[in-house]
């Protein structure tokens, strides 16, 4: 796979492939980003252009060692995991005493290290030195979800890469490219939150169940009912999981009022983003003015810049309350 073929990031892709070009690949790289955006796929991308045999600003996939990298057979390229939940300092020993060998087959030494938020202290500090001052021939990738769980000494010796989400439509075309059927593919690019590894990943059963038990949630709040529920279960609560759990919700209610606009306004059937549910979301539209609806989606969308933007999730309370008063 080479940066080509890797969705979204086309800013990172530039970035590498310039420095690539120029010979100024940065010796110790942070990519950090949400989940199943491809950071450890241009972690590995990265390291079989910088082997490449052709030698220009891409991975050729052609060439031996392209071919070696990727069936994770090259001496040169190794992947370090955390091992029981923790990077442990012997695995951060292993690459000081590697990271100062010259290459065994190819031309640069690459360490990919993947959740670099789990090394504890003792590890982080003993990759310090090889950070600040590693040999020209090699090259450390630390991949991280949050990189402020990284320490600030590592963070501060390394260049860091910032991903981001991949945007739907392009999740979308990918998922029709790879065979899904269309309204599958529309469906999934809505739910994962530009994760296109979770899209793919996902059964489409259980993600009708989900999206059914959404929309039933959904038409009960705007009716004035369970807003108690939903607010225990989802603002109350400081979790990572519960924060997650309630963005994808809200990502379902936005497209659930922007598909009840489009049907007010006589739009096409096709552009409707829950074409699976148009008959519910047209028995549904008449309870709501379209004044009330719009009013309801810049809302959602509100609540979601915020939850972006790492805004304290009971910030997002007033606007939540908001649905259990919009059927009236």
């Amino acid at each position: 796979m080479g940066f080509k073929n890797i969705a979204g990031n086309s800013r990172v892709k530039r970035i590498l492939s310039t420095a690539l070009q120029r010979h100024r690949v940065p010796n110790s790289l942070l990519f950090c980003g949400p989940d199943g955006v491809g950071k450890t796929a241009m972690a590995m991308t990265l390291a079989k252009a910088l082997n490449c045999k052709a030698g220009k600003d891409d991975a050729c996939e052609e060439c031996d060692f392209c071919k070696a990298i990727e069936a994770g057979r090259f001496p040169d390229v190794l992947g370090i995991a955390p091992e029981k939940d923790v990077i442990k300092i012997e695995q951060m020993r292993f690459i000081k005493q590697m990271a100062y060998l010259k290459p065994f087959s190819g031309t640069r030494r690459v360490f990919i290290v993947e959740q670099a938020e789990k090394m504890n202290e003792e590890s982080a500090n003993s990759l310090l030195k090889v950070l600040e001052e590693p040999p020209s021939f090699t090259h450390i990738i630390l991949v991280t979800s949050n990189p402020f769980l990284v320490l600030p000494t590592i963070r501060s010796r390394c260049q860091v890469l910032s991903f981001s989400t991949i945007g739907r439509e392009e999740i979308e075309r990918i998922l029709a490219e790879r065979g899904y059927p269309g309204e599958q593919a529309k469906v999934l690019s809505i739910i994962v939150g530009g994760n296109l590894e979770l899209a793919m990943g996902r059964d489409w059963e259980e993600v009708r169940k989900y999206r059914q038990s959404a929309w039933e949630l959904f038409l009960s709040l705007l009716g004035g009912k369970g807003s108690s529920d939903f607010l225990s279960a989802y603002v109350f609560q400081q979790r990572a999981a519960a924060k997650d759990e309630f963005e994808r919700k809200m990502e379902m209610f936005a497209s659930f009022c922007r598909d009840i606009i489009l049907i007010k306004e006589h739009g096409e059937s096709r552009y409707l983003l829950n074409p699976d549910l148009e008959e519910a979301l047209r028995g549904a539209e008449g309870q709501w003015s379209l004044e009330r609806v719009q009013d309801g989606l810049d809302r959602t969308d509100s609540v979601l810049a915020g939850l972006s933007g790492n805004r304290n999730l009971n910030m997002n309370l007033q606007a939540a309350v908001y649905y259990s008063n919009f059927g009236e």
